[in-house]
């Protein structure tokens, strides 16, 4: 049976339909209209009239990134209780109006930002203005709901994190590899903080970071951009801005050496993981490395699969990359060996691969199927309202501005293949690198 190279031909055919599809119905930037309030709210609006559909999407400034010890976790906390209730909507009244009026919600906190999504039909446009502007600076932290919230984010890293073997070795890598900046802890907080916040200090980071000075709007989907401004300006208007948060400025500062993390605990496998320092998503470098991540570790194809699981038969599986982050983060390879497997074995394959891409750089075929993958789940993602609405706020967070989204692409074609072995060269070395591994109490590596 022939091996198979490349994408599949049935990939290939949806990716060209995909870009066949946005260039029929072209999203340009010309189309979008962008506006900001006199209280520094930014609305972002993009009219598509093929479904009778809505986007709203709300970003705010802050992520795990803004906060401090003894804070950890507030702002995915704060994301939980701007579910319950304002003075004039009560507690379950979001979802439920939500819910009455065909459409549904969600919130996401990352790093480096808090985002809440709503979609539902035109005619539900005004109350779903009017409830997300009631909430952004009325939330009433009710004293019993507060307890009740910090205990279902107890319960919810219990679960996630301390429960979890796979995320205890990614947390304790992460904060080790991080010594300085605020990525050294993960969005879901330390537990001695969860347990420990104020509700006073809870309150004044909610007035900070949810101001309008501090937010951008989203919208996309079935409406008419001059009427659902003027709904904005309706309701968003009377909040007033807020002093503007204090910046970011910590740096974290050059790894000097090889770190390891090695954790002895009750486990039916062993876990295995290596992280590098690596650019924050503006830099050049990065988009480098993203195309790189595509032969050394997605799918069955990849470099890093077909040596740990298919020849070598080490591992189960391998996964990882690079993530968009404002300031620089890691590089992650996670590997989930076999029982019984000598961990310093995975390390040293590991090694041998990147220093091959050093050395000898990605073959043509690599390097174009990285492209196509990168394209392919960029026009996709843009094939829904949802999707530009999240593409649009998540570039003028991260990147800086919307207008970026439109030139994405064009950074990662400027990327030449012979570029890369130079990237690589500069971030996987020793000094650069921190390695996790998990052993299972009793056990052997």
């Amino acid at each position: 049976m022939p091996r198979k190279t490349g994408l599949s031909f049935i990939s290939i055919l949806i990716f060209l339909l995909v870009v066949t599809t946005m260039s029929e119905g072209a999203f340009k930037k010309e189309d979008i209209k962008v506006f900001k309030l006199d209280n520094g709210l930014k609305v972002i609006l993009y009219e598509d009239h093929k479904i009778p559909n809505i986007s709203y999407y709300t970003f705010f400034k802050v992520g795990s990134r803004n906060e401090r010890p003894g804070l950890t976790g507030v702002s995915h906390f704060i994301e939980h209780m701007m579910f319950n209730g304002t003075q004039k909507f009560g507690p379950g009244e979001f979802d439920r109006l939500m819910e009455f009026y065909g459409g549904a919600n969600n919130a996401y906190t990352s790093d480096d930002m808090t985002a809440y999504t709503d979609w539902f039909p035109p005619l539900a446009l005004e109350k779903m203005v009017e409830m997300e502007a009631d909430r952004m600076q009325g939330l009433i932290f009710d004293p019993e709901v507060f307890e009740s919230e910090r205990g279902v984010v107890a319960s919810e890293r219990r679960m996630g994190v301390e429960n979890n073997n796979e995320a205890i070795l990614q947390e304790n890598v992460r904060a080790t590899a991080i010594m300085a900046h605020p990525y050294h802890w993960d969005v879901i907080g330390w537990m001695s903080d969860i347990l420990n916040w104020r509700r006073d200090e809870v309150i004044q980071y909610y007035r900070t970071y949810y101001a309008p000075n501090n937010a951008v709007l989203v919208v996309v989907g079935d409406f008419d951009s001059q009427k659902t401004l003027e709904l904005i300006k309706k309701y968003y208007s009377s909040i007033p801005s807020q002093t503007p948060p204090p910046p970011v400025t910590t740096t974290e500062p050059p790894q000097m050496g090889r770190k390891e993390v090695v954790i002895k605990k009750e486990a039916q496998t062993p876990s295995f993981m290596v992280v590098y320092h690596a650019p924050k998503c503006q830099d050049p470098d990065f988009f480098a490395l993203s195309i790189l991540e595509k032969p050394l570790l997605r799918g069955e194809s990849s470099r890093l699969y077909r040596r740990l699981v298919r020849d070598e038969q080490l591992a189960i599986s391998v996964f990882g990359g690079i993530e968009e982050k404002i300031d620089p983060y890691l590089f992650t390879i996670f590997v989930k060996p076999r029982p019984g497997v000598d961990l310093d074995k995975i390390e040293k394959i590991i090694d041998e691969e990147l220093h091959k891409v050093i050395e000898q750089g990605l073959t043509d075929q690599e390097y174009q199927k990285a492209l196509n993958l990168i394209r392919s789940d960029f026009y996709f993602s843009l094939q829904t309202n949802s999707g530009k609405a999240n593409l649009l706020g998540a570039a003028e967070l991260l990147f800086g501005s919307y207008e970026q989204l439109f030139t994405l692409i064009d950074r990662y074609a400027q990327v030449k293949r012979e570029d890369i072995p130079g990237v690589a060269r500069k971030y996987f070395h020793e000094l650069n690198k921190t390695v996790g591994k998990l052993i299972p109490q009793g056990g052997n590596q």
